[in-house]
């Protein structure tokens, strides 16, 4: 099997992801398909503030930014980077887990705290990758792998004994990232999308050989669901 670096997702408690560290056919955390939650989507309309935890070069400030701005022309919402206080969304380099609270679970977050933390280094193929994924999951996006309409043949002794081996990783945190959608009454779904940024690659964890690569930038219907749910104003039916 090949080497990767997943990422979790995090909840108030324990609600992260995880991602591969390299390029190399990562395995998968959920199922197929657009797929977000009513209860930790942003107002529309509003502005998310972003701030650092440490101190980061200005040129890897950019890069990270750069990569944020990626969904904004498909949102209608703003993001403003804040300096010398806390934003909403909350971002630490450390670590060698990468991980993001989901949508406004950030805002139950301690100020001290990161709210998505960016465990692939800078100099990783799959940095600016990672940077999209997890601000995705900022925006109150899922992985799109957990869509129930997925068919995806997991191997699950096979997921279990790897991720267990490489990532440490328990059953429960193999079931909660791969296997299973928590609080489905909840969700919001689009159209299945294998291109997804969202999807994570299934290759060496399931039945058979129709496995999904690895989505490296924001696919079409990641952009057509993200204005499904941030969508456009209609500034003519505004109140004067």
């Amino acid at each position: 099997m090949h080497n990767y670096n997943l990422v979790r997702m995090a909840k108030p408690t324990d609600n992260f992801e995880r991602l591969p560290e390299n390029n190399n056919d990562a395995p998968a955390v959920r199922r197929k398909r657009s797929l977000g939650y009513t209860t930790k989507f942003w107002e529309n309309a509003s502005t998310i503030t972003f701030s650092f935890m440490h101190d980061v070069s200005d040129e890897l400030k950019y890069r990270i930014e750069l990569g944020i701005r990626k969904w904004e022309p498909f949102v209608s919402l703003a993001f403003e980077l804040v300096e010398n206080v806390p934003g909403m969304i909350r971002i630490a380099l450390q670590g060698k887990d990468s991980y993001s609270f989901i949508g406004t679970d950030a805002l139950k977050v301690d100020f001290n705290e990161p709210t998505m933390v960016l465990g692939t280094t800078p100099d990783s193929p799959l940095f600016d990758h990672t940077v999209q994924h997890e601000f995705g999951h900022a925006l109150g996006f899922h992985h799109a792998h957990l869509h129930p309409e997925a068919r995806i043949p997991w191997n699950k002794e096979a997921a279990y004994e790897f991720l267990g081996k490489q990532h440490g990783w328990t059953r429960e945190d193999v079931d909660s990232n791969l296997f299973e959608l928590e609080s489905p009454h909840a969700a919001v779904f689009g159209d299945y999308d294998k291109l997804s940024i969202m999807h994570y690659p299934t290759t060496n964890l399931i039945y058979g050989n129709d496995a999904v690569g690895l989505n490296l930038t924001l696919s079409d219907k990641d952009k057509a669901f993200a204005r499904k749910i941030y969508p456009a104003l209609n500034y003519g039916q505004l109140p004067a």
